[in-house]
């Protein structure tokens, strides 16, 4: 991911920002000259709030259960932030992510695509302890396996579908990846789901992902 691709997407999406910032002569001015539907993002956030409170608790339950781990003892919450951007960040360190606030339902899922990412690297740290934590992030193949694996399990597991009733399948550009004959999601999905329906732990399918994954970084590469 280059840092042109996301400035080219906030330009398309906020093109007054840029002479917002020339007139500004701090970053507290420029914030204070650019309010935008600040009563929409309140109102996204009390129904983000309310939906997630019905299923919150069980996604994360069945997510711990399922990755074969414990909750952190020193995050006592994970914290997501209604923001205006047009992509959403995640900040592993401290268990907290932004969303949007245009399409609540969409919301849902995205908030559980990245409290997901938490507990899967707290158990990748604990399966691959020797690989350093700089590889979590764009653009090593550790993240990369990441984004293809965090829709399969939304969609996968039939507990954590339910709850969150996902619709998307990763990000756009996985549409045209292959792996052979078969797509990139289809290769990984069927990894996955052999795995944990022959009773393996979530150890061993950790393992078996990352070492397909390192047999196909140059098509993986491709997002």
């Amino acid at each position: 991911m280059k840092m042109d691709r996301w400035s080219a997407a906030f330009d398309k999406m906020y093109p007054e920002l840029r002479e917002i910032q020339k007139s500004s002569k701090d970053r507290d001015e420029c914030m204070k000259k650019y309010v935008r539907n600040e009563q929409q993002m309140l109102s996204a956030q009390e129904q983000i709030g309310l939906e997630w409170e019905k299923i919150g608790t069980a996604f994360l339950n069945e997510l711990v259960d399922h990755f074969e781990t414990e909750w952190p003892e020193d995050k006592k919450e994970v914290v997501g932030y209604i923001s205006a951007l047009p992509a959403y960040p995640r900040f592993l360190d401290d268990y907290s992510f932004c969303i949007g606030y245009k399409d609540v339902p969409n919301m849902i899922e995205t908030s559980a695509h990245e409290i997901l990412h938490f507990i899967w690297f707290k158990k990748w740290k604990e399966v691959f302890p020797e690989i350093e934590r700089r590889q979590y992030e764009s653009p090593h193949l550790v993240w990369r396996l990441s984004e293809i694996m965090d829709p399969i399990i939304l969609q996968c597991n039939p507990k954590i579908k339910e709850l969150i009733k996902p619709q998307k399948w990763g990000y756009k550009s996985f549409e045209s990846i292959k792996i052979g004959d078969v797509s990139m999601i289809e290769y990984f999905k069927d990894i996955y789901l052999r795995s944990v329906g022959s009773g393996d732990s979530f150890e061993v399918t950790l393992k078996k992902l990352w070492e397909e994954a390192k047999k196909h970084e140059e098509e993986i590469s491709k997002f």
